[in-house]
């Protein structure tokens, strides 16, 4: 699969933009506000040290194993015992995050837009779209997926722009009215959420193409920079529009959106971001679903990369409707609360005892020649 299918070193990073920009930029600000108060900002660019800090980890593996994903240089360093119980909270968090991902789409538009329409529907057709995607192929959807993103980013750019009318400087201050724990809390809650899927892309590097390894590593803090931008963008509109009330808005730029009317001709233009919610929603819900597939191919060791395509999407499905059973508050709860430190302890230590592992063994190696 790997030798089929390669992408440049550009359209890995833009891929790593897509998903950890996604339906976050339309979903995150609220929480984060909410947490935050008036210094979410500072909680981003502290969340930013952090993904840095990811990246250099995963980069120094993808140095050492540039042919191997996650889960098979984890098998050569730890032996494949290990590999499976690191592997069960990184696969669960892997099957949480896809069936939640299209659940927040689900609900955003049964609240918002098609109150009427049963939240199964909306979540049964992405998934099917989903998993139809994931099928041709991680080459031909990123060419898609890079045109996608750039029409989902002039649309925030036309909303932000926009809704400067609407801005009120005071709103700004005071940065820290509670001193620095609701900024430790915001950063909390946003590296734990969307900055540590980041270490998911250890099963994507190495489908990069060999002739551009090189460029790999400026590639990925870009897109990991332009990222915390956008993000840092749309959370200050926010404060900017709502002031004290920023951090009870569900769907950040989507109110963002409603506010904006020009002269009785420029009006619903929520609509904007209730597609670019849709379109991201969809991109990263197939990288989840695909990164996902290829995590239980390589456990098992299957030759036939595409068999659990569509029966893991219909797992995601009936997940996800398991999970909105339990109610939407505790839908909200798992994934403000729970889920920060559930995506730490299932992505960022496995990450950290193999970059320590293959460190130390490298180390080893270089006493023995002496």
């Amino acid at each position: 699969m790997k030798e089929q299918q390669q992408v440049s070193a550009t359209q890995m990073a833009s891929l790593a933009f897509i998903f950890l920009t996604g339906s976050s930029i339309v979903v995150m600000p609220g929480p984060l506000i909410g947490y935050a108060n008036n210094g979410a900002w500072l909680s981003l660019l502290l969340s930013l040290a952090g993904g840095m800090l990811l990246l250099v980890f995963m980069l120094y593996l993808y140095e050492k194993f540039p042919q191997l994903s996650l889960i098979e240089y984890s098998q050569q360093l730890l032996g494949k015992w290990l590999t499976w119980i690191f592997a069960i909270p990184f696969l669960s968090m892997q099957l949480h995050s896809s069936s939640g991902i299209v659940l927040d789409v689900g609900l955003f538009m049964t609240s918002s837009i098609m109150r009427e329409t049963p939240l199964y529907v909306f979540i049964f057709l992405i998934f099917f779209v989903t998993a139809l995607t994931v099928h041709v192929g991680i080459e031909k959807f990123t060419r898609m997926f890079v045109v996608l993103m750039m029409v989902v980013l002039l649309f925030v750019i036309v909303i932000l722009v926009l809704a400067s009318a609407n801005y009120k400087i005071e709103h700004l201050v005071p940065v820290l009215p509670d001193g620095i724990k609701p900024v430790l809390l915001g950063t909390y809650f946003y590296f734990g959420v969307p900055i540590t899927e980041l270490v998911l892309f250890s099963m994507l590097l190495p489908y990069v193409r060999r002739e551009e390894n090189h460029l790999l590593k400026k590639s990925m803090f870009t897109a990991l920079l332009i990222n915390v931008f956008f993000l840092t963008a749309v959370t200050l509109s926010t404060i900017l529009v709502f002031g004290p009330i920023a951090g009870e808005r569900a769907y950040s730029m989507f109110e963002v959106a409603r506010t904006i009317e020009l002269y009785e001709i420029i009006q619903r233009m929520e609509s904007l971001i209730g597609y670019a919610l849709i379109i991201t929603s969809y991109m990263k819900a197939v990288i989840s679903l695909y990164i996902l597939n290829l995590t239980i191919t390589q456990l098992f060791g299957l030759k036939d990369t595409y068999i659990l395509i569509f029966p893991l999407a219909l797992v995601c499905f009936l997940f996800s409707m398991l999970q909105i059973s339990l109610g939407e508050a505790m839908w909200i709860n798992i994934v403000t609360v729970i889920e920060p430190l559930w995506k730490t302890f299932a992505y960022v230590l496995p990450l950290l005892v193999l970059t320590i592992t293959a460190f130390l063994r490298v180390k080893n190696r270089k006493i023995s020649w002496k």
